[in-house]
């Protein structure tokens, strides 16, 4: 397996349409091909961590024209560029069904 962590900051007074925005993207989230896993973080300095989990290095990497499409659609509420790092995935455990 392998991540993606994707850091921004929103602009102020921007979280609720952020939520909004989000939750309308999930169908084309879910479409990502070798998508396997996703879960959004957010700070009470409205910095956002989203961390997307792939079946492989080679899905994580095909995926990233449609991610950045899906990062264009919220660019107006980001105080700054969005931030991507890829890495490997050593463990993966889940203890709750959803969370």
């Amino acid at each position: 397996m392998y991540a993606r962590m994707t850091r921004f900051r929103l602009k102020l007074g921007t979280r609720d349409e952020w939520f909004r925005l989000r939750d309308g993207m999930e169908a084309d989230i879910h479409a990502l091909k070798g998508l396997k896993h996703w879960f959004a973080l957010q700070g009470d300095d409205d910095e956002v961590v989203v961390i997307a989990i792939h079946d492989s290095v080679w899905s994580a990497e095909a995926a990233m024209p449609d991610v950045l499409k899906l990062w264009q659609r919220i660019a107006h509420l980001m105080d700054d560029q969005p931030s991507t790092k890829f890495y490997a995935v050593t463990r993966f455990d889940t203890i709750f069904d959803n969370v």
